[in-house]
């Protein structure tokens, strides 16, 4: 069996390894065609190089799944339709036996992509975010950025729900200040002036033994921090590791501010990794039932599932980030979905 097994495994991490490259190569170039007109004048050719590289891993994260998924259904596919599986089943291997190497890949593939996201993945995003910000432009003209988290040294974290950098407009800003004791600022709107910002109806509380507010019609920020600094200081929390989600679920559970999008991003962030083994584990036994149909089929089928689950995930991403079902339930309920119909095609393996 031990020679059965490293063949196995071999042909299976062929596939890998020559499709997950593809699929990145092609995100990439699809990007650097989208992105190359937003370049600033005088970006450096070295950074903007260094940043599609350091993609790279990110990319590895999102798209193995997939890879994952095509390389099994065509590594299933032509063992069976090479009657290689039949054969050893006429010697008394079992398909269940047979597919086990490929088990415990899709295993260690999901604990390695989960480590990786928290160490080298996450420091490698960061390291990108900045080179894109000092590289390329930012938002179009007219384009609002929503749902913004940004600490402001010494002693602010804002939340901010829509704001335009060109204008230098935010629109329902929450300003938690840390102090004895602690205050909350809340604004309608607040325009950047010169040497600060003008917040424009709100309230102030201070946070002592009782909630004591006191609302304004005007009332000036002196925060010399420029719109520019609030879009350049963003960090995609779906580009974050889990330490990171935590540390600021609990900064802004304490602040009162909404954590729906950080509470979401963090339960997937959690689950994600473990679709490589749910997408192998369903693999199996449609490479089996598409045996027949070619490569095409399986090549075929993988991307329709494939896609699926990326769309299956987006939307339920939605619905936990309104608040309609819970993010824990939501970032498990398509793994679950994906992991029942691969548990009832493998009991159908002989």
């Amino acid at each position: 069996m031990r020679l059965l097994d490293k063949y196995l495994s071999r042909e299976y991490l062929k596939l890998y390894v020559m499709l997950v490259p593809f699929f990145i190569a092609f995100f990439l170039l699809t990007d650097l065609f989208t992105s190359i007109s937003n370049l600033k004048e005088g970006a450096e050719f070295g950074a903007v190089v260094q940043y599609y590289l350091l993609q790279i891993p990110y990319l590895l994260s999102l798209l193995s799944p997939m890879g994952v998924l095509m390389a099994t259904l065509l590594t299933i596919g032509h063992l069976a339709g090479t009657f290689q599986i039949q054969a050893a089943q006429i010697s008394g291997v079992s398909v269940k036996r047979i597919v086990l190497p490929l088990l415990t890949i899709g295993i260690i593939s999901s604990f390695a992509i989960l480590f990786l996201d928290q160490t080298l993945i996450f420091r490698a995003n960061q390291v990108a975010q900045r080179l894109k910000q000092e590289n390329f432009l930012g938002p179009p003209r007219g384009q609002i950025q929503k749902n913004i988290f940004v600490h402001v040294p010494p002693s602010y974290l804002f939340y901010i729900r829509a704001f335009d950098p060109k204008q230098g407009k935010m629109e329902n800003v929450l300003i938690y200040e840390r102090m004895l004791p602690p205050r909350i600022t809340a604004a309608r709107e607040a325009s950047w002036v010169e040497n600060g910002w003008l917040l424009k109806q709100g309230m102030a509380y201070s946070l002592g033994n009782e909630l004591e507010g006191t609302p304004f019609e005007e009332k000036f920020l002196p925060l010399d921090s420029e719109p520019a600094y609030f879009s350049k200081k963003y960090f995609p929390p779906e580009k974050m590791n889990i330490p990171e989600l935590n540390r600021q679920v609990d900064e802004y559970r304490k602040s009162g501010l909404e954590i729906l999008d950080l509470e979401t991003e963090l339960n997937f962030k959690i689950s994600y990794p473990f679709t490589n083994f749910i997408l192998l584990f369903l693999g199996i036994p449609l490479g089996m039932l598409l045996r027949k149909r070619g490569k095409g089929a399986s090549f075929g089928v993988s991307l329709i599932i494939g896609f699926g689950y990326y769309q299956t995930t987006a939307f339920f991403k939605v619905l936990a980030k309104s608040g309609a079902v819970s993010p824990f339930v939501v970032a498990w309920l398509p793994s679950f979905a994906f992991l029942a119909v691969g548990i009832y095609l493998y009991t159908l393996l002989e």
